[in-house]
């Protein structure tokens, strides 16, 4: 944007084939990468890390008579975790 602002104030501008060439030089496309068994052990490291929290927030809700439901806690917990690995199985 501003180095067309300065071609308009000085005059110059840049030749027609250099301008269309300046954001695009190549295109390269790459198969998928194949899975990587660290993150899947990380995968399941978290899952296992994840039913811990969930059942010590419910322990702990009932425990103490929170005025609060423990699935307001759990569910976003384990909707993002199988919205993250969900992106990781069916990743193209």
């Amino acid at each position: 944007m501003f180095v067309n602002l300065l071609h308009l104030l000085t005059g110059n501008s840049p030749s027609k084939p250099d301008y269309d060439q300046a954001f695009v030089r190549e295109i390269s496309v790459r198969g998928v990468e194949p899975r990587s068994r660290l993150v899947e052990q990380r995968l399941i490291v978290g899952w296992l890390l994840i039913v811990l929290k969930c059942l010590l927030v419910g322990w702990a809700i009932t425990h103490y008579r929170l005025p609060i439901n423990a699935w307001w806690i759990i569910l976003p917990t384990v909707g993002m975790a199988l919205a993250c690995t969900m992106l990781y199985w069916k990743r193209s």
